[in-house]
């Protein structure tokens, strides 16, 4: 799923343009009088986890928000857990939250109610995109050739996703085979409690593939026993991830992104909104950001405001298209 607009790319040159000082010092009508709670859904460590606490540390040593800034984690339901509790807590406390792909795919997939259109979407930030790997020794050399057995035979590889159905490795996973032409509801995707362990399967020779976050793979290129057969990128990507072709070199009209976003509640005044926009456009023009992005193989893309909503609205729209093929056999 791909984002595209002239008018998207002039917004994101203005807000990346603009002083971050300027963004910082802007009036607003609001600022937090006590510390504020950033929820993430997920457990420490991980790449959610990691995106709020490079935020709460810009935030903090920028002094672009005037108190603390908390990172409060709560795993469970595709991130749902964490967002009615930022819910909850807004009530009584400064809360926001991390949001991504879960806020359009939860509702589909039953893992929990809250989906976007209850929750108040501040920015999108960035574009994480999925690499599909094979083991260095695999017969696999290219995701066309995965593509041509699998349209033979949609059962023919064994494909691990972590850490659920309906998860973004698993979305990446079936935008692949689609655009392949591939009968992806009879594909066989095995799931496993996280990308790792997914890789590790593939390693022992338990699973033909994995798909995950490109983040994911570094150590193992390194180490030479993994192969990288595709990214779900529209272009490719840069550093140990240069020569990995994405899916549409290789004949498959294909683009997926786990994007990442921050999100309020849905009653949040508009003053607020107004304050956590022009706080989130001063971190994401820091250095300490674009180092992260880099290290990490994330893609800015950065939209604030109405053009976050409309965005995200968007990504619903194609992820219930995407889940649609899928029919009784969707997670």
């Amino acid at each position: 799923m791909s984002r595209t607009g002239t008018s998207r790319r002039s917004f994101i040159a203005l807000v990346l343009t603009a002083p971050a000082a300027t963004l910082a010092q802007a009036p607003t009508a609001w600022k937090p009088q006590r510390p504020v709670e950033l929820m993430v859904g997920a457990a420490p460590g991980g790449s959610i986890d990691l995106t709020a606490r490079l935020i709460q540390r810009v935030l903090d040593e920028r002094k672009l928000v005037g108190v603390q800034t908390v990172v409060v984690n709560r795993a469970g339901a595709g991130q749902g857990l964490a967002w009615a509790q930022m819910i909850e807590r807004s009530k009584s406390v400064p809360a926001i939250a991390m949001g991504g792909p879960n806020l359009v795919s939860n509702p589909v997939t039953g893992l929990h109610p809250i989906d976007h259109t209850q929750v108040t979407t501040l920015a999108v930030l960035f574009d994480d995109y999925m690499a599909i790997a094979v083991r260095a020794d695999s017969p696999i050399r290219s995701m066309r050739e995965a593509i041509d057995r699998l349209r033979r035979d949609p059962g023919a590889l064994s494909i691990g996703v972590a850490p659920s159905l309906g998860s973004g490795a698993h979305t990446g996973g079936v935008v692949a085979l689609r655009a392949g032409g591939v009968d992806v509801k009879n594909a066989r995707f095995v799931v496993y409690k996280s990308a790792g362990e997914a890789i590790l399967a593939v390693l022992a020779g338990d699973l033909d593939m994995a798909v995950g976050t490109v983040a994911n793979f570094p150590p193992h290129l390194q180490s030479g026993r993994v192969r990288l057969v595709a990214v779900t990128s529209g272009q490719r990507l840069g550093g140990a991830m240069a020569h990995v072709p994405t899916l549409r070199e290789q004949g498959i009209d294909g683009v997926y992104t786990n994007w990442r976003s921050v999100i309020g509640p849905r009653s949040m005044p508009r003053e607020q909104v107004a304050f956590w926009e022009e706080a989130l456009g001063a971190v994401v023009k820091t250095e300490e950001w674009q180092r992260d992005l880099e290290r990490n193989f994330w893609t800015g893309n950065v939209l604030i405001g109405e053009a976050a909503a409309r965005y995200v609205d968007e990504q619903a729209r194609q992820f219930r298209d995407i889940y649609s093929v899928l029919g009784k056999n969707a997670p």
